[in-house]
């Protein structure tokens, strides 16, 4: 066991080096490292790998305690992790174990639990796709420590990445209080509404940085579609080769229509799927971070049967398969996509209004281009026009950027 613990330090070793401490995800400084078990979980490709591995550099880059492991390394495939663990704690003295893409190790939740339990100063870290085994085994660990989720980025971290400006974060109730002021400071911000455009393309996932071509970072995206489909769905839910078909297809009608009440009836249908399997795999597109849903209540928000619309995750999986169908992406799709997904990931509960586009923490929202109207909304106190393609609001209309500032 000894020889593989020094394999598995080598891999450790060639994957610090090559870490830049220069930016981090927002979620960094909001992790508390100081908690025995630490969990965190998200879409494949935010960057949870370089999150963990920045806080090992940073923290832990000359301390023979520490070790950093792939869960799907080979070696896992016939030695189990507990015992792996188990030896690095009494012969190596090891007191921090980071497992990263947990998911992958079939027996993942017991032997968490098990490692925990059986050496109390024993710290980990470990980090897993938003897959539906994963979220739901949180639930059990939560007593024991402590899960965070990382989405992809928002408009606020792609202009950190992308220009080095570290500008701030600001709270909803921030926003929709103090705008004219708020909507002052980020008109400064130089190309603001180039950058906007450039991230509603090609900016949500961190490795938009390793291509500056637009067909290879989109090729990427679908890659990241293929893992999720073909290697994540699959191997928890074990279906059928030919059902996973389906998966990408009603990701290809998401991605083609326009923003609406999707009728699941007449999608099981096209598909030659039954209602209940259709309803099902949709939620297994949610868990998987691949379809996200604007629901009719706050309770159950993320549920199929409240759903009124049903959006794909984020503006950039638009991007990716539209591309490969050599389509052109639905503008107000994209809009009201770009809406949902910063509201959720800053953890609030958009949910769908009859007489906006949503509403959130009382506040009714529509979303439109810069010519849209006032109208539909002109006699609700407590609602706001969020107009795309403007600089700088008024006393009733804001920005679409501006919400990209939530985390």
């Amino acid at each position: 066991m000894s020889d593989n613990i020094k394999n598995i330090r080598e891999i450790y070793a060639l994957l610090l080096n090559r870490v830049d401490l220069q930016y981090k995800r927002f979620l960094y400084n909001r992790i508390d490292f100081d908690q025995r078990l630490i969990g965190i979980i998200g879409p494949r490709g935010v960057g949870k790998t370089t999150l963990i591995l920045q806080y090992l550099k940073e923290n832990h880059a000359d301390n023979p305690k520490a070790i950093y492991l792939l869960a799907d390394n080979v070696f896992f495939e016939k030695n189990d992790l507990f015992n792996f663990v188990r030896d690095f704690y009494l012969k190596q003295g090891g007191r921090l174990v980071c497992i990263d893409e947990i998911h992958r190790y079939e027996n993942w939740n017991q032997e968490l639990k098990n490692i925990y339990d059986s050496f109390p100063d024993m710290k980990i870290i470990f980090s897993g796709s938003s897959s539906v085994d994963l979220v739901q085994g949180k639930h059990d660990l939560s007593r024991r420590g402590v899960v965070y989720n990382l989405p992809g980025f928002s408009f606020r971290e792609y202009l950190l990445f992308e220009t080095g400006q570290d500008l701030e974060v600001f709270s909803l109730d921030d926003i929709f209080s103090e705008h004219e002021k708020i909507n002052m400071k980020l008109a400064k911000i130089e190309n603001v509404l180039m950058h906007f455009n450039n991230y509603l393309s090609v900016g949500y996932y961190p490795f938009y940085r390793e291509t500056k071509e637009v067909g290879l970072y989109y090729q990427k995206i679908n890659n990241v579609i293929d893992k999720i489909i073909y290697e994540d769905i699959t191997s928890f839910y074990k279906l059928k080769t030919q059902n996973l078909v389906v998966f990408k297809q009603m990701l290809v009608f998401l991605a083609t229509i326009s923003p609406g009440e999707v009728n699941v009836h007449k999608l099981a249908n096209s598909l030659g799927k039954n209602y209940e399997t259709v309803a099902n795999y949709l939620e297994i597109l949610n868990e998987a971070s691949l379809v996200r849903f604007l629901g009719i209540s706050k309770s159950g928000y993320a549920l199929i049967r409240t759903a009124k619309k049903v959006y794909l995750d984020n503006t950039n999986l638009y991007g990716a398969i539209n591309f490969n169908l050599g389509k052109e992406i639905q503008i107000g799709t994209m809009r009201e996509n770009f809406m949902l997904n910063q509201l959720q990931n800053a953890g609030l509960n958009p949910t769908f209004s009859n007489v906006g586009d949503m509403k959130v923490s009382g506040v009714i929202l529509e979303i439109g281009g810069k010519n849209k109207k006032i109208d539909q909304i002109k006699n609700i106190k407590s609602s706001f026009l969020v107009v795309d393609d403007i600089l700088v609001g008024n006393e009733k209309q804001l920005p679409l950027y501006m919400f990209g500032f939530l985390y």
